[in-house]
């Protein structure tokens, strides 16, 4: 459609708005009509709506030069003109003067338009002239509905073949198309999720009222070249808002409302899509928190209806990628796609991790090794794109478990996650579980079985339910903060501190004695890959005889080797730190050295034995998000103890 607003930019036409004229630029033209000479005004007009009506006043002279009675002629017969044009809804007068400016139209005719509130504009051009202009007009017309027509298809181009799948980037494009059609700036936002698409990226800032005010039409920002518009059937807050680099015209205006449709579609669509993918996310983080409790068949049936014999595993691996401090889901949507339909991944509720958990295609669980000691098994194709991934991105690491048992889902995250120390130093940034054999593959099994269930006997004989959710918990809750447990477990913190409490009051133990937890994470590790025995008649020989096996000392020292490189005396300084409760002060206080020193040899040891050694256990110092808590000092606590007999660890139930 052509419009005033389109006419006047058209040099020409030579057309000007008069000053005071009412609003005009968005007029629809729909031709030009030329009245020559006097004719208009003693001629009856024929049909002149939406056209633009031509006129040269008074007979080339101005009202004013004429005798009384004939400038009472002229007044009336302008005034008759004027009323008839605007009951017709004629599109405008024009008024063809010798320079623009109100001087230049005969003030009859100003008042008059104004009255009628009648558009009135005024050309340079002759009548001749524009008699030859106006089939221009009709060829401007066609050109315009070309272009208009342009648009319309362009903005189709734009859309995804399915609605589902819009998105983001669609809703930019759409955009970026109006913006170059417009020759403007667009900028879609949301009260609640802020700016949603923006062109260019200087739009904001243009409309930082409307961000700021939270309003649909800041006060004070509606002007010719605006337009504000909610986004059509979106049901939320979302505005499209418009500045056009010249007036709004009808066609500007139109397509600002098709805009707005489909972008209130995409909009519809793509809160539809997040709220179904968090449904999903939370189904499969249901499905993760039931296995990371032993309820295999519950989480099978959670994952049924969303992925039909994903869980049907019998072994599986389990991957924890570290996102450091970067937005987690940029690698979320990486990890989505390596991953496919093939494993289950999830968020962690924890941390700012992602958990993977791959169907293991190497055989049964649990890894063999040879006689180098390193694992027959292989990760999976899967794996190698997470792999590919982390290394992709400098602040990632990846740490991956052996292959496990669908039920032993928490061990193996354990397992996982504790491979992130030794990951991050190494060139890649991956570390498998299995990359190095774990105190419970060396210990002697049967010996360790009595020793273990005799330790952990009180909890043992519970009914079967209270006893694994104790089991679970505890086994969690020795890794890591209750907060962070809780949220793996799908549980409360206070729930997590309240069973810790119930289980070690059961064992009778001092829960507050890391030593004291050290053997009770242990004995579980063996009671979770072994069994127990119900029966045991010395635990303490148990004990002795467990941990003084040839293949617990040759653990024991490879484990340390890395420590011997250094002139200090490493060892002495953990063995006094494990002893002391993991307190620097205390440490310092026992070996005559200042807690600087001390925590110099900490820093100093764990990444030689590739271990996390959480540093200043001194009441509650630690942040809740601290993610290591026995799984460095654990395997060093038995390695320091089978090797020189200290630190003692309890090897039965003692009140502290």
């Amino acid at each position: 459609m052509l419009t005033l607003g389109d006419m006047c930019a058209e040099p020409d036409f030579s057309l000007r708005i008069v000053d005071g004229s009412p609003p005009a630029a968005d007029r629809v033209v729909d031709a030009v009509r030329v009245l020559p000479g006097t004719s208009w005004e003693r001629d009856p007009l024929a049909d002149v709506g939406d056209e633009l009506v031509v006129i040269r006043p008074f007979a080339d002279g101005l009202a004013d030069r004429q005798s009384g009675n004939g400038k009472s002629k002229a007044r009336e017969a302008a005034e008759r003109l004027l009323r008839e044009l605007a009951r017709q809804r004629a599109a405008a007068l024009v008024v063809a003067v010798d320079r623009h400016g109100a001087a230049a139209v005969p003030a009859a005719i100003r008042v008059s338009a104004a009255r009628l509130s009648l558009p009135l504009l005024t050309t340079t051009k002759s009548l001749q002239q524009w008699s030859e202009l106006a089939p221009r007009v009709r060829e401007y017309r066609r050109r315009h509905a070309e272009w208009q027509a342009e648009q319309l298809a362009a903005l189709l181009n734009r859309l995804p073949d399915r609605l589902d799948d819009a998105d983001a980037a669609v809703m930019q494009r759409v955009a970026d198309w109006l913006a170059a059609a417009l020759e403007g700036e667009v900028l879609v936002s949301d009260p609640q999720r802020g700016v949603l698409a923006a062109s260019p990226a200087t739009a904001p800032g243009t409309f930082a009222p409307l961000l700021v005010g939270r309003s649909v039409e800041p006060p004070g920002a509606v002007t010719p070249n605006t337009r504000f518009v909610p986004l059509a059937g979106a049901g939320s807050g979302a505005v499209l808002a418009v500045t056009a680099s010249r007036p709004f015209d009808d066609a500007g205006t139109d397509l600002t409302r098709h805009a707005a449709k489909v972008l209130g579609l995409i909009d519809q669509a793509g809160r539809r899509h997040h709220q179904v993918a968090d449904s999903e996310r939370q189904l499969r983080l249901s499905a993760f928190q039931l296995l990371m409790i032993g309820e295999e068949a519950a989480a099978q049936r959670v994952m049924a209806p969303l992925a039909p014999g994903l869980l049907d595993m019998e072994s599986l691996r389990v991957y924890v990628i570290d996102c450091a401090d970067e937005d987690r889901e940029i690698t979320a949507r990486l990890a989505e796609r390596a991953v496919a339909d093939h494993a289950l991944m999830v968020r962690c509720p924890a941390f700012n991790h992602l958990i993977i958990l791959d169907p293991a295609r190497d055989g049964a669980p649990g890894n063999t090794y040879d006689p180098s000691g390193l694992p027959l098994t292989s990760p999976s194709e899967t794996a190698e794109e997470l792999r590919r991934i982390v290394t992709s991105l400098s602040s990632h690491r990846m740490g991956g478990s052996r292959v496990c048992q669908l039920g032993e889902v928490a061990d193996a995250y354990e397992e996982a996650r504790n491979a992130l120390a030794q990951a991050s130093r190494l060139p890649d940034r991956v570390a498998l579980g299995e990359d190095r054999m774990h105190l419970v593959d060396v210990l002697p099994p049967k010996t360790a079985r009595r020793w273990a269930g005799t330790l952990l006997h009180p909890l043992l004989t519970l009914p079967m339910s209270r006893r694994d959710q104790l089991l679970r918990t505890l086994d969690l809750g020795l890794e890591v903060r209750h907060k962070a447990a809780g949220r793996l477990l799908g549980v409360h913190r206070n729930t997590v501190t309240h069973r810790m409490n119930t289980c070690f009051d059961l064992l009778g133990l001092d829960r507050d004695r890391v030593l004291n937890q050290i053997a009770v994470s242990t004995a579980l590790k063996i009671v979770m890959a072994h069994g127990h025995d119900d029966l045991s008649a010395d635990p303490e020989a148990d004990f002795a005889a467990m941990v003084s096996v040839p293949e617990v000392r040759a653990w024991a020292e490879s484990f340390l080797r890395p420590l011997k490189d250094d002139p200090r005396d490493l060892p002495r300084t953990l063995r006094a730190w494990l002893e002391n409760d993991t307190h620097v002060e205390s440490t310092a206080t026992a070996l005559g050295i200042s807690p600087v020193t001390v925590r110099a040899h900490l820093r100093t040891a764990a990444p030689l034995i590739q271990r996390e050694l959480t540093l200043d256990l001194d009441g509650d110092t630690l942040p809740d998000d601290d993610d290591h808590v026995l799984s460095g000092v654990r395997p060093l606590a038995f390695a320091l103890h089978a090797t020189t007999g200290r630190p003692l660890l309890p090897s039965r139930p003692v009140h502290g």
